[in-house]
């Protein structure tokens, strides 16, 4: 005779929505297609219970005993409510399996736009360096000097890339200054010197209305300040100035000295220490500087 399936307790169960209960194995006619294999596993009788998504079974809890009758009222009782928990706890499992999915897809569009604003603030640094050849790479130059300091100093990774983003477009301001005067091959006049000052206010216009998650605008602002007062653009002092700006700073001054400029030959790396050093305490952040 043919083994009809989907007549057991399970089946049952799912198809009612209801507790199916085998009473005896060796009797039970829904039972036929597992017959043989109850008696290798000395089943004789089962209770399934509806594992339920709000009104819908979507699991059975399905409970075996090697005794006929084992299940009365009470074992109905207690296995619906373990059902009941089952259940609960399922959902939970799935609403937090596809809320970490949620969330892991959110933290890859993250990252996708934080490569995009890296790729941008990088177009914008290099417009810098087609305006004035001389300078090609010193924003990344200062950027990488700036990363080195402050994971010297200790900082996180996070904070790390935000100082290189600012770095790369600290000098973002002289695109306002005429190239003739950027890549004059002698010194300038004061008024040539006032203008080329202003690329530190220039690029915080250029730069504030831009949503950064961190104050990049404010740090180009003030990459120029110094802890005595005497720099520009607001002459601000001491604790007055941010510390990625301090950072800046002193990257800058060893970049600009070690490297060529039009109207003066790299001093090198070497003056380039002793000139920081010399700053550090009036103009300079001594932590920084050491």
């Amino acid at each position: 005779e043919k083994n009809v399936t989907g007549l057991g307790p399970a089946g049952v169960c799912i198809r009612t929505n209801m507790p199916s209960i085998v009473i005896d194995s060796e009797v039970d006619p829904g039972f036929t297609s597992w017959r043989e294999l109850a008696r290798k596993y000395a089943i004789r009788s089962a209770i399934g219970c509806p594992i339920q998504d709000g009104d819908r079974p979507f699991g059975c809890l399905l409970v075996y005993s090697k005794i006929p009758n084992a299940f009365g009222p009470d074992e109905v009782v207690l296995f619906q409510s373990l059902a009941k928990e089952i259940g609960f706890g399922l959902r939970l499992i799935d609403r937090q399996q596809k809320l970490d999915s949620q969330i892991h897809e959110k933290e890859k569009i993250q990252e996708r736009l934080s490569d995009a604003l890296k790729a941008t603030i990088e177009a914008m640094s290099k417009t810098m360096e087609w305006r004035d050849p001389y300078t090609a790479g010193h924003q990344k130059r200062v950027a990488s000097i700036s990363m080195a300091i402050a994971r010297q100093l200790g900082w996180s990774e996070e904070p790390i890339q935000a100082l290189y983003m600012a770095a790369m477009v600290h000098d973002i301001g002289k695109v306002a200054v005429p190239a003739e005067i950027l890549t004059k091959p002698s010194h300038l006049t004061d008024l040539e010197v006032r203008m080329v000052q202003e690329h530190a206010e220039t690029g915080y216009q250029i730069l504030k209305d831009i949503p950064f998650p961190w104050a990049i605008a404010d740090w180009v602002r003030q990459h120029h300040e110094r802890l005595d007062g005497s720099g520009y653009p607001r002459g601000l002092k001491g604790d007055q100035i941010c510390e990625e700006a301090r950072i800046l700073a002193v990257a800058d001054t060893i970049e600009a000295m070690a490297t060529h400029r039009p109207y003066r030959a790299a001093r090198g790396l070497l003056a380039a220490m002793d000139e920081i050093q010399s700053q550090a305490g009036d103009k300079l952040d001594p932590r920084v500087v050491q």
